[in-house]
């Protein structure tokens, strides 16, 4: 029983010491346990208060149940927001998105959204927001939101986009074009850049960038886009040629430079139009080397052409051609300048079909043309000038007239006559001048003694320009006779030029000379007012009134103002328009209607007009119906051979007979025999003048001698037609 009670004992102990081990057991693991969620919650709450972005609790309500100390930084105390509704302090505009949010999370799915607070000075404070439910025993209570301040972002962000904006509007609305090439091909163009080529941003993106480049120009470009990649020539500038969509040229300036485009190298640039500059330069170039007006090579390409063909090409023999039209200036002057043009550019054409493939022709100026033959010999210059010749002497049609004109041209050649260009065209020029003496419409090679004459008549040109300041010209003047009653009845002015050196020197020297410079035009004024003033004195010397005739040039004819010149002589010299008797020739008429009315308008004045060198040009009977002419003068050729060309006698006495019919009257030039003046009485010409009554002279000697020719002139007129005997 003892041991029994000793085996009780004994397992009471036992189940008393395995009670108080598991007791132990169990407190030591709850002590664990109580350590590890300690420690845990020392972890949460360090993770909460230390945490850089903010951290709130917010009840199923809204209200806010704790913060961390990140709130401060935005000037609130954690006191100040417990128990407060969050919607408080979000922007409004931002509140129901917000809300949303916090919704979704507090019903058990966490969310990312953004969001605007304010802070307690009223600053917008941008927040990413990240709110997750708050689960207790299976249940949820509230939601965790951690705020993370994305406002420096977010205006970092905004400030990139407006630069973006910004740059974007630059490069759509910029008047340059900006394009970036990947691959050889367009990946991005502006507008400005579609404007000029013409195409949609669809047409052109994605294509090569060959297919809208010049064929001469494309390696050029590819082998500068090139050098962009390897850093050859960075930046640099360079102009190529572009087409646009209707096939046209447009001239570009181009800038590149390397980039990257979608993580892939590229290349960016600016384009700029220099379609307009080009033109110009390209216009500038042309009339610095070109006539503008025939297209033409100026002298300046000319003389280029001749000296690089002469360096470049074995030439042994060549010709220079000088061609100058004749009358070129009366044309201009009397059909005006347009007109000019008009013939200088038809001229100019048929002068292209007369040259050889190799030959260069040029306008020097005016009227004047230039050709260069290389390996050309006289024998060919020599077809070449007949050929011209031909061309030119065909009509012209230009409107409404039929126009005639004629080449002079001279020859020089390569080598005899030199190898310089300018002593050539010296040479050419002066055998043109050496062809117009000859009678015009022909040609004339260099001979070396054409070079003093010509000389010659530079220096005279030179001397003429300063006769008329100097007062070397003088008048003379020839009396007109009525040879039925021996009276003076006029006088015809004639020039004289009485040359310091040279001594009087004919008309027929300096006269054509004027017409050719210029210079008639102040001589023919000169000439106009010396001749009213010589005649005011004479009848203040006592003398009879006589009628004055002044020859007129077509150049003076057809100048500007010219009738009102004419009345402002008659007005300061107090000539009696009546006594002044203007000559006109026929050639004046190749403008029918200016001439008309140029006419019309002296005859206002009472001036007299009357027709020289009747019978030698062409259209007289035309002139003679439309013009109110008051006498003919039969040209001195007809009578001179009048009594041994029966041809001239019918033509004289058909001329009297006519100015009779047309009740004009009528006066014969030259008449030196007694013959002769026999044939105008029978054949009823009142008027003559001639060698036969007296040469011409100064209006001194008419003075002193008047009653001398007057009883000449009567002795010579005392002839009884039907007899054919001097009484």
């Amino acid at each position: 029983m003892e041991w029994q009670m000793r085996i009780l004992e004994l397992c009471l102990i036992a189940i008393i010491v395995f009670g108080i081990l598991i007791v132990v057991y169990f407190v030591g693991k709850l002590a664990v346990q109580s350590k590890k969620l300690k420690t845990s919650e020392q972890y949460y709450q360090s993770l909460y208060d230390h945490n850089p972005d903010m951290i709130l609790t917010i009840d199923l309500k809204g209200n806010l149940l704790s913060a961390n100390s990140v709130v401060e930084s935005y000037g609130y105390t954690i006191e100040e927001l417990l128990q407060r509704p969050f919607a408080e302090y979000v922007a409004p505009e931002k509140l129901k998105k917000t809300v949303k949010y916090f919704r979704k999370s507090i019903n058990g799915t966490a969310a990312n959204y953004e969001t605007t607070i304010y802070s307690k000075s009223g600053a917008r404070i941008e927040l990413d927001v990240t709110s997750i439910p708050i689960i207790i025993n299976e249940k949820i209570v509230g939601a965790y939101a951690i705020l993370k301040d994305i406002t420096r972002f977010k205006q970092a962000q905004k400030a990139l986009m407006e630069a973006e904006l910004k740059y974007r509007s630059l490069v759509e609305e910029s008047l340059v074009g900006i394009y970036i090439i990947q691959n050889g091909r367009f990946v991005y163009v502006n507008p400005q850049l579609l404007q000029w080529f013409g195409y949609t941003y669809e047409e052109i993106i994605g294509e090569k960038l060959s297919e809208f480049i010049h064929p001469e120009d494309v390696a050029f470009v590819q082998e500068n886009i090139q050098k962009r990649f390897t850093n050859k020539n960075k930046g640099m500038k360079y102009q190529y040629r572009g087409i646009k969509k209707d096939q046209s040229i447009i001239y570009l300036e181009v800038y590149g430079t390397k980039t990257i485009y979608q993580g892939k190298p590229a290349v960016i640039g600016s384009v700029i139009d220099i379609t307009e500059q080009k033109m110009a330069e390209e216009k500038i170039k042309h009339l610095a080397y070109y006539d503008a007006l025939t297209g033409l090579p100026n002298r300046y390409q000319f003389t280029s052409h001749y000296q690089e063909t002469m360096a470049n090409r074995e030439i042994k023999t060549a010709a220079i051609l000088f061609l100058d039209l004749d009358r070129f200036k009366l044309i201009n002057d009397t059909l005006g300048h347009d007109m000019g043009d008009l013939l200088l550019k038809k001229v100019s054409e048929r002068l292209k079909d007369c040259i050889l493939p190799d030959d260069c022709l040029a306008r020097l100026g005016g009227d004047e043309f230039i050709l260069f033959q290389p390996n050309v010999n006289q024998e060919g210059a020599l077809k070449t000038a007949e050929k011209i010749l031909s061309r030119l002497n065909e009509p012209f049609l230009l409107n409404e007239y039929e126009m005639y004109v004629t080449p002079s041209l001279g020859i020089s050649q390569y080598p005899q006559d030199g190898d310089d260009i300018g002593i050539l065209i010296k040479k050419a020029d002066l055998a043109m001048h050496q062809a117009k003496r000859m009678g015009k419409n022909n040609y004339q090679f260099y001979e070396k003694r054409s070079m003093e004459q010509i000389n010659d008549r530079l220096e005279l040109e030179k001397d003429l320009r300063k006769a008329l300041e100097r007062e070397e010209f003088i008048l003379f003047y020839q009396p007109k006779l009525d040879i039925f009653t021996g009276k003076i009845v006029g006088v015809e002015a004639l020039i004289r030029w009485q040359h310091p050196q040279k001594g009087m020197i004919s008309p027929a020297q300096f006269i054509p000379l004027a017409e050719e410079t210029g210079m008639i035009i102040p001589i023919g004024e000169w000439v106009l007012r010396k001749a009213c003033l010589d005649a005011k004195a004479f009848r203040e010397a006592g003398f009879p009134p006589l009628v004055v005739s002044v020859n007129l040039s077509l150049q003076q004819f057809f100048q500007p103002n010219f009738s009102q010149m004419v009345g402002q002589v008659l007005t300061e010299t107090e000539m009696p328009p009546e006594l002044l008797e203007l000559e006109i020739t026929e050639s004046m008429m190749i403008d029918t209607h200016h001439a008309l009315m140029i006419v019309r308008e002296l005859r206002k004045f009472g001036v007299r007009i009357s027709l020289d060198d009747f019978g030698t040009g062409y259209s007289s009977l035309h002139y003679l119906k439309q013009f109110p002419i008051d006498k003919l003068k039969i040209d001195q050729s007809f009578i001179r051979d009048c009594l041994v060309n029966s041809n001239n006698a019918t033509i004289v006495k058909t001329i009297i007979a006519m100015a009779h019919q047309l009740q004009l009257e009528i006066n014969a030039e030259g008449v030196e025999t007694k013959e002769q003046l026999l044939f105008l009485q029978q054949n009823d010409c009142h008027e003559v003048q001639g060698y036969l009554f007296s040469k011409p002279l100064p209006i001194e000697e008419i003075q002193a001698n008047f009653d001398d020719i007057v009883k000449a002139a009567s002795q010579l007129s005392k002839v009884d037609p039907k007899l054919g005997l001097v009484l």
